[in-house]
């Protein structure tokens, strides 16, 4: 890492040449161990131009809307059986009077059914 002051004169020096583009300032943080965000912040604090490259950001320009396609029979297919599986589980419960909710087995019962030990 360089101080802060030979930093700024090399970023200066490179706009002055009209050569402080994106990709010099990724070249330069990699040579140097910089952080190429401080060294943007750097250049926009001082007012330093900073070239625009043709291309460099082509692939944002090109980036297309994320389409999906739905299969509808799988759809249906899982509706189908989860809902042949509600019917199974409906027509095993006991009826015993009592309502649903509280025929309902498991730990998330309302009233769990202690066994007698």
């Amino acid at each position: 890492m360089k101080p802060l002051y030979q930093v700024l004169r090399d970023l200066e020096f490179a706009a002055n040449q009209g050569t402080l583009t994106p990709s010099f300032l990724d070249s330069y943080a990699r040579r140097h161990g910089e952080k190429v965000l401080a060294l943007y912040s750097l250049a926009s604090r001082n007012g330093l131009p900073i070239a625009h490259e043709d291309g460099r950001n082509d692939h944002i320009a090109e980036q297309k809307e994320w389409h999906s396609t739905i299969d509808a029979s799988a759809v249906e297919r899982e509706l189908d059986a989860h809902s042949a599986s509600v019917m199974r589980s409906v027509r095993d419960a006991v009826d015993d009077g009592r309502p649903a909710a509280l025929r309902k087995r498991g730990r998330n019962s309302f009233y769990p059914v202690r066994t007698a030990v």
